[in-house]
C-alpha cells in the first residue's frame, strides 16, 4: 500500500470517533471506531491496515464466496 493515495477523514461521535478511510485508486472505503485518545498515527497505521485487508479480501479468486445469496434478509452468511 506505499505510495498510494489514501484519505482520511475523522469525525467525533458521542463517546469516540469515526474514521473513515478510501483509498484514491480505487475508491475503496473502509470505517470504524477508535477511542478518542487514539493518536492520529495508531489512526492512519489502522486505516492502512483495514483498507489492505479489504482490497486483498476483492482479490481473491471467488469475490463473492462471502456475499449475500439470493435469500431473503440481510446479512452474510457463515
Amino acid at each position: 500500500m506505499s505510495g498510494r493515495e489514501i484519505y482520511i477523514e475523522t469525525q467525533r461521535v458521542g463517546g469516540s470517533v469515526r474514521v473513515a478511510a478510501v483509498d484514491a485508486a480505487t475508491g475503496e472505503e473502509v470505517v470504524f471506531q477508535v477511542p478518542p485518545r487514539t493518536t492520529k498515527a495508531e489512526i492512519d497505521q489502522l486505516a492502512l491496515a483495514k483498507l489492505a485487508w479489504k482490497m486483498g479480501r476483492n482479490e481473491s479468486s471467488e469475490p463473492d464466496e462471502k456475499r449475500p445469496g439470493t435469500r431473503p434478509g440481510r446479512g452474510i452468511s457463515v
